[in-house]
This record gives C-alpha cells, sequence and structure tokens, in this order.
C-alpha cells in the first residue's frame, strides 16, 4: 500500500451491522475531487477513489455503509442493495471504461495494493470481487469492458472461465443464475456477463451521456452465440468451484 491514503471523508455513510462480502468496482469519467463533489451533492459515498496517477482517496472507512451501489442484486439475495455487505472502489476512468488504455498502469497498482489489503483484512473471497454493472445489469455500465478482469484474476482476485471445464447445463437464464447475476431482464443480465467475461461482444459509444442513458442494447444478442454459450457454461463451472474452496487464511 502506498505511505500515504488522502483522508476525505463523507457524512454520507453509515454504521455497518452486515458482514463485509463484496467489494464492487466502479468507475466515473471524472477526477477524485470532481467525483466527491458529486457524490456529496447526492448524499452518496464510496469508500476508495483511485486516481489515473495512482493516489487513492478513502472516502468512507470500511467499517461504515457507504452509499455506492444503489438497488442492486447478487447471487438472489433479498436486499434491495448491496450497500450494507460490501466495500465500493471508483475508478478514474476518462472514457467510462469502454477501453483498455482508460485505465493507468500507476492506477491499476494501487488497486492490486488495495485489493491486497481488503482482501486479506476483511475476509474476501476472490468470486465476490465484481463489477458495479455485474450487480446492478439494467442501470450501469462501470467499469466497462476495458477493466482488465483477466489480470486481476491471475493475481488472485475475481473469477475467469477455464474453458476446459464447462457446466453441463445449456439454459442461458440458469447459467447466469448460477454466476450471481439477477435474471429478471434477461437481456441485461446477458450484457453484462459480456461485459464482464466476453468484452469482444460489446459495443463502443463515443456518446457518455447515451451510454449512461442507455447501459444496453434492448435487443442485444450475442453475435457469436455459440462462443457465448461455451463461454458462460465455463464460467458458471468456475463459479461453482470457486464457492466450494476453502481457504486457510480466511473466515468460513
Amino acid at each position: 500500500m502506498p505511505s500515504k491514503i488522502i483522508i476525505n471523508h463523507s457524512e454520507n455513510c453509515r454504521e455497518r451491522s452486515g458482514k463485509i462480502r463484496y467489494i464492487i468496482i466502479h468507475c466515473s469519467k471524472f477526477t477524485p475531487e470532481k467525483q466527491i463533489e458529486i457524490l456529496n451533492e447526492y448524499k452518496l459515498s464510496t469508500h476508495y477513489i483511485i486516481s489515473q496517477n495512482g493516489e487513492i482517496t478513502e472516502n468512507c472507512p470500511p467499517e461504515r455503509v457507504a452509499y455506492h451501489s444503489g438497488e442492486s442484486k447478487w447471487l438472489q439475495s433479498e436486499e434491495k442493495s448491496l450497500n450494507e455487505y460490501s466495500i465500493g472502489i471508483e475508478l478514474e476512468a476518462h472514457n467510462l471504461g469502454q477501453i483498455a488504455e482508460d485505465y493507468s498502469r500507476k492506477q491499476l497498482m494501487a488497486l492490486n495494493r488495495l485489493l491486497k489489503k481488503l482482501s486479506k483484512e476483511y475476509h474476501i473471497r476472490p468470486e465476490n470481487i465484481l463489477g458495479h454493472s455485474d450487480i446492478a445489469p439494467t442501470r450501469k455500465i462501470d467499469p466497462g469492458c476495458g477493466f482488465p478482469w483477466y489480470k486481476f484474476y491471475k493475481k488472485g482476485y475475481g473469477i475467469w472461465p477455464n474453458m476446459k471445464q464447462k457446466h453441463p447445463s445449456d439454459n442461458e437464464e440458469e447459467l447466469l443464475r448460477i454466476i450471481g447475476y439477477d435474471t429478471e431482464n434477461l437481456v441485461a443480465a446477458r450484457y453484462a456477463f459480456c461485459r464482464h467475461f466476453f468484452a469482444e461482444e460489446v459495443f463502443y459509444n463515443a456518446d457518455l451521456q447515451e451510454l449512461l442513458d442507455n447501459p444496453y442494447p434492448k435487443d442485444f444478442a450475442p453475435h457469436r452465440q455459440a462462443e457465448y454459450m461455451l463461454r458462460l457454461r465455463a464460467t458458471a463451472q468456475a463459479y461453482q468451484i470457486a464457492r466450494q474452496k476453502k481457504y486457510w487464511y480466511m473466515a468460513e
């Protein structure tokens, strides 16, 4: 971790009563200073913001609940929001994470150090490190298909499919639910999956406001349907295997 984290605590947080289980990755096109201004304006908050140059700002201490995930769901959770059970990390990404170049090397190095610290301190399982679009597929696009999920998986954070191991089901909705997606809106869940695991299927949109207003194409269907289903089956299997693992350094 860097020797110094910038402290800029928000009043928009509350005591936490639930166990922290998730880390949610977000992104914003604004600088940390502007992000904090906007969060305060709307009485929202996050736990950490990482700038393009790798500076980390703590907006809310992890032991308190920040208002970062909004209406969200994962693994058929009954709560209306995952705020109570998660830590939110915002990344500065001028193009909203649509391309890999949106994330700088210094920024990703800082994120890696922060994930290492938080995962160890709060016993966060690798499969519980998610994107905002994973838990809110109808509303959110971040951290975008440019976020390097595979690289972080190789470091021990998140899940990535092993294409040699596939779930036996070929039911798309069932597979998405096994991974954790809310499939009430199947098209939104499908597109969120592609943002995370099949970026080649995701459309680039230069109009960022239009992208925010329309997080997914309402008629989206993968062009490479067969490859999509194979990747979906492999990802479902990867999550099932991951959830069965025990870690000596984690409190189960």
